[in-house]
């Protein structure tokens, strides 16, 4: 704090007090110095921040590699592509663009092309938007070249996604994180051998969810009730579903599922989604009966 201000240019600015404004010239002086040595400050720790970034790649110049137009890097459970100018657009004018990382492209383990979905994740930090721009990249490489790590983490959903809809159920390089986690919260039993969960759902019954047959767009859903051996098919594609667009992911089904028929008999009409509502009255009475009983309420009307 400047030391030759007038008492009645004084201002504190000390924790214990709230600074005073004043129009001053010294106290103009003093905030433009201030704010001159804060961007200083910015651009030493941005330089300190680069110097991180540039170890991290140069450290793993066979996992963070160029193309002609953008950074790959080849993590344990997929290949994410992040355009170059989009990093540097974002790095040169922070006010550009919308807020955070933008979504990065993600394939395969290995591949670059083909079946590909996105993710949009940010790095574990709560002051994030204080951090130097580079400090936030190097953060986010790391991440992705130890995603099978990351990717067990509450705040990483959106990785945990992109796994399911990049890979499916089927044996891949996220099987044994994927079925950790998947176990863990929705109580199913993850078979990526057999591209299948299976599920326990209500009044004794099991579930089974598969998408291993390629002809089929979305998922193929079994059932057995109490004392039945063998699996009886109800579902063969879950993009019939009235509401498809609810159910487009494995996480959804699973928790249709781990409530039924339960749901499909007492909650509100056709609270899950009519279609299966329908498949499933073909081989449980009470889900028929309640059907209707719908029916006959309607007409009533």
């Amino acid at each position: 704090m400047r030391t030759d201000l007038s008492m009645d240019d004084r201002f504190v600015t000390d924790e214990d007090h709230e600074e005073t404004a004043s129009p001053s010239e010294s106290y103009q002086t003093y905030k433009l110095e201030d704010f001159q040595n804060q961007i200083e400050s910015s651009f030493t720790a941005m330089q300190t921040s680069l110097d991180y970034l540039m170890k991290t790649i140069k450290k793993n110049p066979d996992r963070i590699i160029f193309d002609v137009e953008n950074i790959i890097v080849l993590g344990n459970l997929a290949t994410y592509t992040i355009p170059v100018q989009a990093v540097l657009s974002k790095l040169k004018n922070p006010f550009a663009g919308g807020a955070g990382l933008q979504a990065t492209k993600t394939t395969k383990k290995g591949e670059t092309k083909g079946r590909e979905t996105s993710i949009c994740i940010q790095p574990d930090y709560n002051n994030v938007s204080e951090l130097p721009g580079c400090d936030v990249l190097d953060s986010y490489f790391l991440m992705l070249l130890n995603d099978d790590k990351f990717i067990l983490q509450k705040a990483h959903s959106p990785l945990r996604r992109a796994m399911l809809m990049l890979y499916g159920l089927s044996v891949n390089p996220a099987s044994e994180v994927m079925k950790t986690w998947i176990e863990s919260t929705t109580g199913g039993e993850y078979k990526p051998e057999e591209s299948a969960i299976e599920i326990k759902g209500t009044h004794g019954w099991q579930w089974r969810v598969s998408d291993a047959n390629p002809l089929v767009n979305g998922f193929t859903i079994w059932f057995k009730k109490k004392r039945q051996r063998k699996w009886t098919k109800v579902v063969e594609d879950s993009s019939n579903f009235e509401y498809n667009y609810h159910y487009d992911d494995v996480l959804s089904i699973l928790e249709l599922l781990s409530d039924s028929p339960r749901v499909l008999i007492q909650d509100e009409p056709y609270a899950s989604d009519e279609y299966f509502m329908n498949q499933v009255a073909k081989h449980h009475a009470p889900v028929a009966q309640r059907i209707e009983n719908d029916n006959a309420a309607q007409a009533a009307q």
